[in-house]
């Protein structure tokens, strides 16, 4: 059998602090896994299909500040995320984007948010460390470079 890799837990690199969304406290724990980008204010807001990923929500608390749902986002070197092959196809080492997404507020799929594969250098670059499949749907395991 072949070895596949599962997702790290890394517990001296916590998640990331962050202000979400357009100050309308709209996020909630349905949005935990919801891939996420910087907007021209430097707040998070949940991407759109084909965004870079600057990473994915771990936690959102049920406070605000300023208007701005508060959540823990995942999005430093090294993290790791479970998602969902929106086409089918990718394999290891392949860079993904942003696949079509889940309206705020509905829970994200089971086995995470959907992605596809991207041929553009990204700042903030995801890549393909394990497939489960290898088709449309199949889960994936993706590691931040």
């Amino acid at each position: 059998m072949a070895f596949v890799k599962q997702m790290t837990v890394a517990p001296y690199l916590p998640d990331r602090v962050e202000a979400l969304g357009d100050n309308t406290g709209q996020y909630s724990d349905k949005d935990i896994g919801k891939a996420m980008k910087q907007n021209a204010a430097g707040y998070l807001e949940q991407c759109a299909s084909g965004d870079e990923i600057y990473g994915f929500v771990t936690a959102v608390e049920p406070a605000t500040e300023d208007g701005h749902s508060i959540g823990s986002v995942s999005c430093d070197v090294n993290k790791e995320a479970y998602a969902v092959d929106e086409v089918g196809g990718l394999t290891r080492g392949a860079r993904v984007v942003a696949g079509t997404p889940t309206a705020l507020g509905t829970a994200t799929p089971d086995g995470g948010n959907v992605i596809a594969a991207s041929a553009a250098t990204a700042v903030h670059a995801w890549i393909v460390v394990e497939t489960y499949g290898g088709a449309a749907g199949d889960r994936v395991l993706l590691r931040k470079v």
